[in-house]
């Protein structure tokens, strides 16, 4: 695993992303689909699960699969490790069920990343589906003004050489902020926006707790109620 190889081959993948201007690019249906994805690791398997529900906040369905890792976690380079399963189920779940997400929004970091492509970022440019990675730690120094984030809808630009590339936002009252970035296709205010209006009740959006429930449970050989399970995924397992 060549770090330098890596760290190249993030700044050149960072140059093919697109990210709108605010008031452009993609915008929320009530019936658009989202896929929220989240991975649990156990040893050397990832435990992964898809979310699906729809803007208007139906939940439609959740899907979960194992895969076998080889690509050990390095600080950064998440996107190396995480990415290839997770497009493996996303793929699956298009071939096997017909389901197309209008956006996919991924436990995780996008373009708030020290090269500018975390993980939401590899899956966007995969998929070429808008993405938007919510992590809940940042990677990035930002300036924390207390009474700037104290509040529900509160939130702090973070910069990286002066370019805004992601914001913490609280999304309930006196919590800690989520930390927000675009990972393609997806201008920041939505991005913002969309991360807020998916969390109703608690400090992480609903879809992405759904998911992490699960994945958790899942890695422990417990399958909840209305999980699909798709088994090892073809050329992961």
């Amino acid at each position: 695993m060549n770090l330098t190889t890596l760290s190249q081959e993030q700044e050149r993948l960072a140059t093919k992303l697109i990210i709108p201007p605010d008031g452009t690019g993609y915008q929320p249906q009530a019936d658009d689909l989202i896929f929220t994805l989240d991975v649990q690791y156990l040893v050397n398997k990832a435990h992964i699960v898809l979310d699906v529900q729809r803007w208007s906040g139906e939940q439609v369905a959740i899907y979960v699969a194992s895969s076998k890792v080889t690509i050990p976690y390095v600080p950064q380079f998440f996107c190396f490790r995480e990415g290839p399963p997770l497009l493996a189920l996303i793929q699956k779940v298009q071939r096997q069920f017909n389901r197309r997400p209008d956006l996919i929004l991924v436990d995780g970091h996008g373009l708030a990343h020290p090269r500018r492509f975390g993980v939401a970022c590899w899956v966007g440019l995969k998929t070429n589906i808008p993405t938007i990675g919510c992590a809940k730690r940042s990677l990035l120094a930002y300036t924390k003004v207390k009474r700037a984030i104290s509040q529900r809808g509160d939130t702090v630009p973070i910069h990286d050489q002066a370019d805004l590339v992601g914001t913490a936002l609280t999304t309930q009252s006196k919590v800690k902020p989520v930390f927000v970035s675009p990972g393609h296709l997806v201008s920041h205010k939505t991005a913002t926006q969309m991360v807020l209006g998916l969390a109703s009740r608690y400090r992480l959006p609903e879809p992405i707790r759904r998911a992490d429930q699960h994945a958790r449970n899942y890695a422990k050989g417990q399958l909840l109620p209305n999980a699909t399970d798709l088994g090892q995924l073809i050329g992961h397992g």
